[in-house]
């Protein structure tokens, strides 16, 4: 049974960026700042499947732990 699972997101690379006085190349600054990002699965480890698809540690996102949404 699908259910809705809540992970916070955060870019490092924005952050860094920030820190440096500069601005990442494709990403606002709002992303140094934690995103609740909510996913519908099957699990807390599909949940983290599913985010990681539009938020790929590669690209300097980094996820918090996954609370199940009731």
């Amino acid at each position: 049974m699908r259910k809705n699972y809540e992970i916070p997101v955060y870019n490092s690379q924005v952050r860094q960026a920030i820190r440096n006085g500069d601005k990442h190349p494709s990403l606002g600054d709002e992303w140094a700042d934690t995103h609740f990002i909510t996913v519908s699965a099957n699990s807390p480890e599909e949940a983290v499947i599913v985010c990681r698809r539009k938020h790929p540690e590669r690209m300097g996102y980094v996820l918090g732990d996954v609370t199940e949404e009731f």
